[in-house]
């Protein structure tokens, strides 16, 4: 019987897979060297991707042939694309739904972080980061007759494909589908590296990870060759020659408290930035869930805000966004909202409503 990709794999069940996965027996450190100084109180085995997940795979595929594969994945994503244009965007997308950017775990077969698997193997593991979307991304575009290259940049490498007489980039694990444009086309690597702060106005959501996906069996922090979370990786422009800097944590949004009958106390944690700098917030009330219709938006460099609410017995959604300096050198910086509810009820009333 022949095997082709699983257009029925669920990312988001992939992730909670990957959530508090690491038991006792793995150690709460990931080596790799060079990078990775060494630790004196390691516990558990050091291991940096499961060798028999990549074993169970090769199994699965003994006898795939590659070709037919990447053609099989190519009838299904393509649909109605006309245009190479399309045709790279629809790629981009697939990979970068069908690869999770693993904070722990990097699919290599050493600790020396030889990528040694192919396009076939990694889109069957589902795990990958820079190095191995671009292994998929390449093979997915030379399957498609699309001409492409790999492109290594500062820390980082990402490839583009060549459509409408130009380069154009094609980072599917970074932006997916919607990769950063100017006028109406999609930049190269050139470009971001004139313009390195263009493309930070463009959403990294593959590097907002919840807390589950950070945390061992036992609640620990996974360290060494890690990613956390959001705030402890740099602006995209690092890698296209902009300067180092990172930032602010994502705030995490806390039960409002009760003031009076009508007011509450809105609140969150505060946002740390690496390297330090100013961070201020972005505090909006929504009516809907889909935080489209603004009751309050207000900016303040503190942590709490009272807010007198207009209709009890009614569900209201908070959007907090912290911002930083930053967005001096590019107005539309892309900065994740953290988000909460509450319902303010008559103080007599029992139950959990979201205020305290």
């Amino acid at each position: 019987m022949a095997v082709g990709y699983n257009f029925h794999w669920r990312k988001h069940d992939h992730v909670r897979m990957s959530a508090r996965s690491l038991g006792r027996d793995i150690s709460l450190f990931s080596v790799q060297r060079p990078w990775t100084p060494p630790t004196v109180n390691v516990e558990g085995k050091v291991t940096y991707y499961d060798p028999g997940r990549i074993a169970a795979v090769r199994k699965r595929l003994k006898g795939v042939k590659k070709e037919a594969y990447l053609a099989g994945v190519l009838d299904r994503i393509l649909g109605d694309a006309t245009t190479d244009r399309e045709r790279v965007a629809s790629i981009c997308g697939f990979v970068s739904d069908a690869l999770y950017y693993n904070p722990i775990q990097q699919p290599q077969e050493n600790h020396t972080g030889k990528l040694v698997l192919g396009a076939v193997e990694l889109l069957e593991l589902h795990d990958g980061r820079c190095g191995q979307g671009v292994v998929v991304t390449l093979a997915l575009l030379k399957a498609a007759g699309i001409k492409c290259r790999k492109r290594d940049v500062f820390h980082h490498v990402t490839c583009e494909a060549w459509y409408d007489g130009d380069w154009h980039l094609a980072d599917a694990l970074m932006f997916g589908e919607n990769q950063p444009e100017w006028n109406g086309a999609v930049v190269n690597v050139e470009y971001l590296q004139r313009h390195p702060y263009f493309a930070d106005a463009f959403p990294l959501w593959c590097f907002a990870y919840t807390p589950e996906e950070l945390l061992s069996a036992d609640g620990y922090r996974l360290l060494g060759y890690c990613f956390g979370e959001w705030g402890t990786l740099p602006y995209y422009s690092w890698y296209m020659g902009g300067v180092e800097e990172y930032p602010p944590t994502l705030p995490t949004v806390l039960p409002p408290q009760r003031i009076s009958d009508t007011v509450v106390r809105l609140r969150w944690t505060p946002s740390a930035k690496r390297n330090g700098g100013h961070v201020r917030y972005r505090v909006r009330v929504y009516s809907d869930r889909d935080r489209r219709n603004v009751f309050y938006d207000r900016q303040t460099p503190q942590t709490v805000l009272p807010w007198r609410v207009p209709e009890t017995n009614r569900m209201y959604f908070i959007g907090v966004t912290a911002f930083d300096d930053h967005i001096r050198k590019n107005q539309r910086t892309w900065y994740p909202e953290a988000v909460g509810n509450f319902v303010l009820v008559p103080k007599e009333q029992y139950g959990w409503y979201g205020v305290l």
